[in-house]
């Protein structure tokens, strides 16, 4: 049996009950561009250097950015068929050369037994937490951009992720800015409601839109201060994830019409299926937003991940 594997860093942090924030993969692997900032894609986000590719660069600020809010960074992959909780940078940098591959819940055990490295996502990293949990104390908290969910004409095309039933049997706090706004909101809403997932708005009582603020008509959330103290009460009783979600920040925030436009536009010029859907259709928003759309994911990303360290820093 493949057993994952915890950076010495995080197995001391958590043995001593200091607070570890979970990061995800596949933004490295498949979602973000290998190559580094284009000129075309207007000034480079704060923290990100220009000469180094974006996936790897955006990855090594994501880090940085839970470590600098008081929490470690646990940053999940399968390496060379070792699941990793815990990346050193010359591991990072291993996982940024691969050849782009997702370890989703339904293929983790396929990339293990292969021998192959793959970015996890947020099953994926879900995956791991819950084997990890079995051999440490556990993770509780794990930060990305937006989750996985029901795909757009899901009524002509069933498509929805292997996120949302890892989330709901996993006990974790998934902080993130909604789900992907290629994603059916309404309806993914909706399958988060069905497998009794709670959803927590901070500063806000609508679902987000991943890169810009929820509609008035945006799914209603339940707007809390205190996610962390609902989230424990929900694991005590044997509940599982609990989605928390916030507004991408307000200097990032893309206009609703615009991102809804550039995600109607890569929708109807992307034909993929299957795990590298997601991705080509965020390449795709970026290319016909001419990067606005990767500045507003880098600032979520960052955003979320410092939420989630004052999360984990206010549960220990």
């Amino acid at each position: 049996m493949t057993v994952v594997t915890l950076h010495p860093e995080v197995a001391d942090a958590l043995d001593q009950g200091r607070p570890v924030v979970a990061l995800e993969t596949a933004v490295l692997t498949c979602g973000l561009p290998r190559s580094t900032w284009q000129a075309d894609h207007g000034d480079c986000p704060e923290g990100i250097d220009p000469a180094s590719p974006l996936h790897l660069a955006t990855s090594r600020l994501l880090a940085d950015t839970v470590r600098t809010a008081g929490a470690v960074p646990a940053t999940c992959a399968i390496v060379d068929g070792q699941p990793m909780i815990g990346l050193d940078d010359a591991t990072l940098e291993h996982l940024a050369l691969a050849a782009p591959a997702k370890a989703a819940p339904e293929s983790t055990a396929l990339h293990c037994a292969a021998g192959t490295t793959a970015g996890t996502t947020v099953g994926g990293t879900l995956m791991l937490l819950q084997q990890a949990a079995s051999i440490a104390p556990p993770i509780r908290w794990f930060a990305t951009g937006g989750i996985g969910g029901v795909h757009r004409n899901w009524q002509d095309h069933l498509d929805v992720s292997a996120d949302l039933g890892m989330l709901a049997r996993t006990p974790v706090g998934v902080v993130c800015a909604g789900a992907k706004s290629i994603l059916d909101v309404h309806a993914t809403a909706e399958a988060l409601q069905t497998l009794g997932v709670p959803v927590l708005g901070m500063d806000t009582s609508r679902m987000p839109a991943f890169l810009s603020t929820g509609a008035d008509d945006a799914p209603p959330v339940t707007s809390t201060e205190h996610p962390a103290a609902i989230a424990q009460a929900h694991w005590t009783m044997g509940g599982g994830g609990v989605l928390c979600v916030q507004d991408p920040p307000v200097e990032a925030a893309l206009d609703r019409t615009d991102a809804s436009a550039w995600a109607d536009a890569a929708e109807a010029g992307v034909s993929t299926t299957g795990p590298m859907r997601t991705p080509d259709l965020l390449q795709a928003m970026a290319t016909i937003s001419k990067g606005a759309t990767l500045q507003a994911n880098i600032a979520v990303l960052v955003a979320n991940a410092r939420t989630a360290a004052a999360l984990a820093r206010s549960a220990v």
